[in-house]
This record gives C-alpha cells, structure tokens and sequence, in this order.
C-alpha cells in the first residue's frame, strides 16, 4: 500500500509539472477574452510566413494539424479535447474544453491563433517561444475545430 501511495504522489508530481510547462488555462471573465471579443488589436502576433521552431511556412493541413495537436495539446487538452488529459489535472484553470460549442464557436481562428501564439494562463506561448511556426499554429486550429461536433467552417 506504501509503494502505491508514492508511485500516485510522483505520477501527481510529474503531472503537475508537465501542466506547468505544457498546461492551457481557461477563466470564465479573462481580460485577454474580453480584449478579443471587443476588437482589440492583437498583442503580440507572428510574422506571415514565420518559420520559427524549424518549419518551413506553408499552407496549414489537417495532417499537421493532428501532429502539432498530439505533440503539443493531448496532454492537457486530453485526446477527446475535453480538456480532460492527464497533465491539466492539476491546473487551474483547467484546459478550454474544445467541444463546448457555446465557446468555441463563438471564437475567430484568428483569436485562437493568438492564444496559441502568445500563451494564456497556464497554457505557453507555443509561437512567441519558436516551438511553432504559422503553418503548424494554423494548421492546430483546423484539428482543433473537429472537436466541435456544432462547428461550420
């Protein structure tokens, strides 16, 4: 019983540590959401054509999309996108669940592009930091809209 009960506080620690570095957060009232949603410009934003963490710039793909999204997003995100993986126990805020349509669909590909570029809550800033380029970013957010069974682009 001993040794079960270490190995459950290591796997709790280690998640706790993989959700603060790899982790996205959500907040029912955030200002960068209410900044988004009443036009504001963008703060930070990539270059078109950016080729940041060694990707050539292209046209996004829902191939990449899915690569992008099980490398950097499944951890949190879970593989159904309901926020639910293993690494975003711990957080709070927990991850954006992606199949909350009432959400989502409410948001722009442009304003998940900025998420996703500049980081937000616990969730890091994947293009600011170089480990994505436009493409892949691009090409997240078409992988990430099929979690939304209400979704129309």
């Amino acid at each position: 019983m001993r040794r079960e009960r270490w190995i459950a506080i290591l796997l709790i620690a280690g998640a706790v540590s993989i959700g603060a570095l790899a982790g996205c957060g959500q907040k029912a009232e955030d200002k960068d959401d209410e900044d988004i949603m009443a036009g504001a410009p963008a703060t930070t934003s990539a270059p078109a054509g950016d080729s940041a963490a060694g990707g050539a710039a292209g046209a996004p793909t829902l191939a990449m999309g899915e690569e992008v999204v099980q490398s950097k997003c499944v951890l949190c995100h879970g593989q159904s996108g309901k926020g639910d993986g293993p690494g975003g126990a711990a957080l709070n805020p927990k991850p954006r669940d992606w199949t909350n349509h009432a959400y989502m669909g409410s948001r722009t590909n442009d304003q998940l592009y900025e998420v996703i570029y500049n980081g937000k809550g616990s969730m890091p800033a994947w293009g600011k930091s170089g480990q994505l380029n436009e493409t892949q970013i691009r090409s997240a957010i078409l992988k990430v809209r099929t979690f939304d069974p209400q979704f129309k682009g």
